[in-house]
């Protein structure tokens, strides 16, 4: 399932400035619903980069079901505009 993690990624931890623009209910969702599944599943990696985009696909349906839930909110919210 892919699910534009990169810019979920930058969202969930606050980096670049895309991240620092966006204050939408579905942002702050995702930091809170999402940041301890980003540190169980992808801890040490930089929060951009191809690997973590890897590494969420890889264990989506090990993530949280708040985290999946945001996700999925956040994308249709995306989707949408």
């Amino acid at each position: 399932m892919r699910f534009g993690v990169a810019v979920f990624v930058i969202t969930v931890i606050g980096a670049g400035a895309a991240g620092a623009r966006e204050t939408s209910p579905e942002r702050k969702a995702l930091q809170r619903y999402c940041t301890g599944d980003l540190v169980t599943f992808c801890d040490g990696m930089a929060p951009d980069s191809p690997e973590v985009q890897a590494c969420f696909e890889k264990n989506m349906s090990k993530l949280s079901p708040g985290c999946q839930k945001a996700i999925k909110r956040y994308n249709r919210t995306r989707n949408r505009g």
